[in-house]
C-alpha cells in the first residue's frame, strides 16, 4: 500500500511539472501583431510618374493596432525627391501572415501578395513593374531620411500639379473636389 502511495505521488509530482504555466498560455506573437509598425524598402526602379521620370522608388507601409495604417511612396530623380503619394489604409492579417491592405479612398489594394515572412513585409506592386519588394523595420538613417523627404513634401503642401496654390476654410464639412490634396505633388520642373 505504501508502494502505491509513493507511486501515486510521484506520478502527481510529474503532472505538476508537465502542467501549463503562465508562460504556456501566452500565445506566440501572432502575425496581426508581429507585423505592427513602420516597414520600409527603397529599391532602384526607372519609370514616370504624371510625366515625370524617376530613377528610384521608396514605399513606407504602416501598421497600427487597430487595423489601420497608411502608406507613402517616395519617387526620386538622382538622388532628388521628385513626386511623392500616400494615403490612409485599412488592413487585415490571417493566421498564415497574409495582409490585405486597402486604401482608404479608392477602395483598392496597396499591391499583390502582400505578406509576413521571416519578419519581413514582401509584396509585389505590378503597378510599377516592381516585383518581390521587401520591407523591414526603417533603420534610424532611413527614418532620418524619410523626415526629410516628409519635409519636402510639406512644403508642396496646396500646390497643384500646374503650380497654383489652393486655399481651403476649414470647416465640418467634408472639402469640396477643387479643395482636395491632389492625388499626386510633383517638384516644379
Amino acid at each position: 500500500m505504501k508502494t502505491k502511495y509513493i507511486i501515486m505521488s510521484m506520478l502527481a509530482a510529474l503532472l505538476a511539472l508537465t502542467s501549463c504555466s503562465d508562460d504556456d498560455n501566452t500565445p506566440a506573437v501572432k502575425p496581426a501583431k508581429a507585423v505592427l509598425g513602420e516597414w520600409f524598402t527603397q529599391v532602384k526602379a526607372n519609370g514616370e510618374l504624371d510625366g515625370v521620370p524617376y530613377d528610384e522608388y521608396a514605399l513606407l507601409v504602416t501598421f497600427q493596432e487597430d487595423g489601420h495604417g497608411s502608406f507613402l511612396q517616395y519617387f526620386l530623380k538622382d538622388g532628388k525627391l521628385v513626386s511623392a503619394l500616400g494615403s490612409f489604409t485599412d488592413y487585415t492579417v490571417d493566421s498564415n501572415g497574409k495582409i490585405s491592405i486597402v486604401i482608404n479612398e479608392v477602395n483598392v489594394p496597396l499591391g499583390e501578395n502582400v505578406r509576413l515572412t521571416d519578419n519581413k513585409v514582401m509584396l509585389d506592386m505590378p503597378n510599377y513593374d516592381l516585383r518581390g519588394l521587401i520591407l523591414l523595420h526603417p533603420t534610424d538613417t532611413q527614418k532620418q531620411m524619410i523626415k526629410e523627404w516628409d519635409a519636402i513634401v510639406e512644403e508642396w503642401g496646396g500646390k497643384g500639379n500646374d503650380g497654383s496654390t489652393t486655399t481651403t476654410e476649414v470647416t465640418d464639412e467634408g472639402a469640396s473636389e477643387p479643395a482636395r490634396v491632389p492625388a499626386s505633388t510633383h517638384v516644379g520642373q
